[in-house]
């Protein structure tokens, strides 16, 4: 119990920011093979609000994007273990953004 379920890919925009987006009365389209995607595994495309350099410099976040530090998304996951610069190991916390799905 605890421990994080499931996997997440970014894109990165370098080695240390996630690619950013600006949408805003673009089109953005995507062709996906999910032929070996196995029976029961979610395979979701969707944008959140996240910060580009993941939360470096936040608190006492010396990781950001590079580590894969500052997700967030609309459910406000609770198995974050790092949030703003601080420990969540009891998933007390959960680390709301606005998503589009």
């Amino acid at each position: 119990a605890g421990g994080n379920v499931g996997s997440r890919v970014y894109l990165t925009d370098g080695e240390d920011a996630y690619k950013v987006f600006k949408l805003k009365n673009k089109e953005f389209a995507v062709d996906v093979d999910v032929s070996t995607l196995a029976c029961g595994l979610n395979g979701a495309l969707y944008f959140v609000e996240m910060d580009g350099k993941g939360g470096k410099g936040l608190g006492a976040n010396a990781a950001g994007a590079k580590f894969g530090t500052g997700y967030c998304d609309a459910q406000c996951p609770h198995d974050i273990k790092w949030m703003d610069g601080e420990a969540n190991v009891d998933g007390a916390h959960g680390m709301c953004c606005f998503e589009m799905d």
